[in-house]
């Protein structure tokens, strides 16, 4: 009995930390991506971006991701990509990203509140992202378009005649 106890008392401690760090964050991204500074970010990392194959409209699905996470993230991401008409392979490199690097904030200080090391797990996060991201963005750029074949149309089928 004493260790159920003890199991439900780490496991509802462990609930308040993250209560304590999700909450906030959310509450702060949403005050924060009505500002300025969201542009002002986005256009600082332009040429960074840039060497990922990313545009600057990916700018806020990207930071959305990368600070509250993929489930989120993802919202952002199919809204802005109707909106803007984002092109089929600027969104899988998003994708690409954020399945490497998503809840940047959120996961490190969860991992820090149960004893990891911050600093190191989010730089081998962040720059991990990068090089896939930019190393698939080069070998696209570098791969030619195959031309299609030319097709004929097929012929219409009637519908009376039945083989």
């Amino acid at each position: 009995m004493d260790a159920l106890l003890t199991a439900v008392g780490g496991a509802l401690l462990l609930a308040g930390k993250l209560t304590l760090i999700v909450v906030p964050l959310v509450m702060l991204f949403e005050l924060l991506r009505h500002l300025a500074v969201f542009r002002r970010t986005g256009r600082a990392v332009e040429p960074l971006m840039r060497g990922m194959g990313l545009t600057p409209a990916a700018a806020v699905p990207l930071f959305t991701g990368i600070f509250l996470g993929i489930a989120y993230g993802a919202g952002i991401i199919i809204k802005v990509a109707r909106e803007r008409q984002l092109p089929p392979k600027e969104l899988f490199l998003m994708g690409l990203f954020l399945a490497t690097c998503h809840a940047v904030v959120e996961d490190t200080l969860i991992f820090v509140a149960i004893g990891g090391n911050g600093w190191q797990m989010l730089g081998i996060r962040i720059v991990l992202a990068v090089l896939i991201t930019g190393l698939l963005a080069r070998l696209w750029r570098r791969k030619k378009p195959r031309a299609e074949p030319a097709r004929e149309p097929l012929p219409k089928r009637d519908d009376a005649t039945v083989n």
